[in-house]
């Protein structure tokens, strides 16, 4: 089992003083330990299946627990709710029906190919109230107090210019909105060698920089079954 954050203020200060912390800098840009080629897949030219049969099998956590993450959330019948780094669109009829015909779902990417695979998904699953964007690498795009939600999962880690996208994802939010972040846990010794190279810094260091874009943090959530992922929801004030 992994730890919870139970008091994250103590945790990230416990965590600054271990000697095995990943070095964070806070340049405003892309973090300095983000691996270099972390999004260049995602801008090739192809089509989306090769990630489908990767990202929507039973072996992951993610796809396995999705009704479970996405019930998680907190959404209710009307809301407006983004989908941040949507990949193949795992979740967009799960959110589609929780927010209901009176709610919207925006899911977004920076990927061109998953835009073009979630567009046909929705058109062949006939579901109206979802729309697709694609977004930039450093924001997410949307209207000021446009949305009640928004829903980050296993793309936190993705993000090459976290300071700016968390920005203009507290500009989108309306006001007493949620941010709701699943990624992956990063524990050495604990967390497979794939994963710390793959994901940059551990719940730790990237709820604070939530913290420091000037969210309020409101808990971990605890999803049975999810073992090398986590949940937090953060406020805006």
């Amino acid at each position: 089992m992994v730890p919870k954050l139970a008091a994250i203020g103590c945790l990230v200060i416990l965590w600054s003083g271990c000697q095995s912390a990943p070095v964070v800098e806070d340049t405003g840009v892309r973090p300095a330990n983000l691996p270099a080629d972390i999004n260049d897949k995602f801008y090739e030219a192809g089509v989306a299946d090769p990630w489908l049969a990767r990202w929507e099998i039973e072996s992951r956590e993610i796809y396995k627990y999705r009704h479970r993450i996405a019930a998680s959330i907190g959404l209710g019948q009307g809301f407006v709710v983004a989908d941040v780094g949507c990949g193949t669109g795992l979740f967009e009829a799960l959110l589609s029906d929780l927010v209901g015909p009176l709610g919207k779902v925006i899911a977004l990417d920076i990927s061109p190919k998953f835009v073009k695979h979630v567009t046909e998904r929705m058109k062949k699953e006939n579901i109206e109230n979802v729309e697709v964007r694609q977004c930039a690498a450093d924001s997410v795009g949307l209207p000021t107090a446009s949305v009640d939600t928004i829903f980050v999962c296993d793309t936190y880690h993705h993000f090459e210019a976290p300071a700016q996208s968390l920005a203009s994802m507290m500009r989108a939010l309306r006001p007493g909105g949620r941010l709701v972040v699943v990624d992956f846990e990063r524990i050495p010794g604990v967390s497979r060698p794939w994963l710390l190279n793959h994901v940059r810094a551990p719940k730790e260091v990237f709820a604070q920089e939530i913290i420091d874009a000037g969210f309020a943090f409101e808990r971990e959530v605890a999803i049975d079954g999810l073992d090398e992922n986590y949940m937090l929801h953060f406020r805006r004030p």
